[in-house]
């Protein structure tokens, strides 16, 4: 095994550099202890002010830099709910993530910079904290990536699990929707902290999850890897109208355009309801809507698609769109409309 020293530059911090490397923090920080000395020690999560380098494996550090794509991306997701056409929620969304892929190793991560919510009816926006904090510790993450581009291993749980318990001991019971749910229900504060352990532990099997979120569902996909073929892809559809049913969606990859070296993608999902399925959609529509709408199920329809436009030079998205539209026709309608785009002068 050689050993190789990286040095140290201005504004570089663990986690920098540790993506660079295609590494967990961790796995980069024990590494370099084991062999650094007791005088050149890393204690905690950031570098020293007197370290001036940080030994690396020689195999980690030979990476071509065209393998390397960074970017940042700006989104924007529209939910809306209607009750027998009536507008009964709005949530706006706006977000800034920070993406960076080694296309030779196949990694990636992931970083939530900026998050912004607007609701209506104000009352639910006193979730929102909540929300935040649990959105940034979720989407700050470094991963695997399989043949077809999604994640199919996170690799620094042991940081998210770190910080999810980090949150839960120091803020998590002074947000003031926490502090106004414990005063009505404490059983379902406790079982917010059960969900938050389950879904942050070291254990999760979560990676499926990430392609749920439409930022990831629009950046990691066939075509980091391959500019013309897509295979038809298979995808799990949680019910947003009668949740936990899952919709078996196909999703159909058609190439629109190619100019100037930037393919345009639509992604359409199909679907086919069974007699079954169709008998659980309508079950869980009378438990939870019928006494609300006041009128019996009609017909099932859910429309889901995308379009992608992706810069064939470096593999990275440019725009997209995803628009996803779930009703119990003329009874009850959610509907999504998602937008992101790469920044072009605020780059990594």
């Amino acid at each position: 095994m050689e050993i190789i020293k990286y040095e140290i530059k201005k504004g570089d911090t663990l986690e920098s550099i540790a993506i660079q490397q295609g590494l967990p923090v961790r796995e980069l920080v024990n590494f370099h202890n084991e062999n650094c000395g007791l005088t050149n020690m890393i204690i905690g999560d950031k570098v020293p002010i007197q370290l001036t380098f940080i030994l690396l494996e020689k195999e980690k550090k030979d990476i071509n830099e065209e393998d390397i794509c960074a970017a940042r991306y700006r989104c924007e997701q529209i939910n809306t709910s209607k009750f027998n056409g009536n507008l009964v929620h709005y949530v706006e969304q706006n977000f800034q993530y920070l993406l960076k892929i080694n296309f030779q190793e196949k990694t990636g991560h992931v970083k939530l910079e900026d998050y912004k919510k607007n609701m209506s009816p104000a009352l639910i926006a006193e979730t929102f904290d909540f929300i935040k904090a649990t959105e940034r510790i979720k989407n700050n993450v470094s991963f695997k990536l399989n043949s077809k581009g999604k994640i199919k291993e996170i690799t620094n749980k042991e940081e998210i699990n770190k910080n999810w318990n980090d949150f839960k001991e120091s803020t998590f019971s002074d947000l003031a929707f926490i502090k106004k749910l414990q005063e009505v229900n404490p059983s379902a504060v406790h079982e917010l902290k059960n969900i938050g352990d389950r879904q942050f532990s070291l254990s999760a099997n979560n990676e499926e999850e990430y392609w749920r979120n439409f930022f990831y569902f629009c950046c990691f996909d066939q075509y980091l890897f391959n500019n013309d073929h897509w295979d038809e892809m298979k995808f799990d559809f949680v019910s947003t109208i009668v949740p936990p049913i899952i919709i078996p969606l196909s999703i159909r990859y058609d190439k629109v355009d190619e100019k100037d070296g930037i393919i345009t993608v639509r992604k359409v999902a199909e679907y086919k309801l069974t007699e079954n399925l169709e008998k659980e959609i309508i079950k869980r529509y009378d438990e939870l809507h019928k006494s609300v709408v006041k009128y019996n199920f009609t017909a099932y329809k859910l429309i889901f698609r995308s379009t992608i436009e992706i810069d064939s030079s470096n593999k990275t998205l440019k725009t997209g769109k995803v628009v996803l539209k779930e009703e119990v026709s003329d009874n009850i309608e959610n509907e999504c409309t998602f937008t992101i785009k790469k920044l072009e002068n605020f780059t990594p």
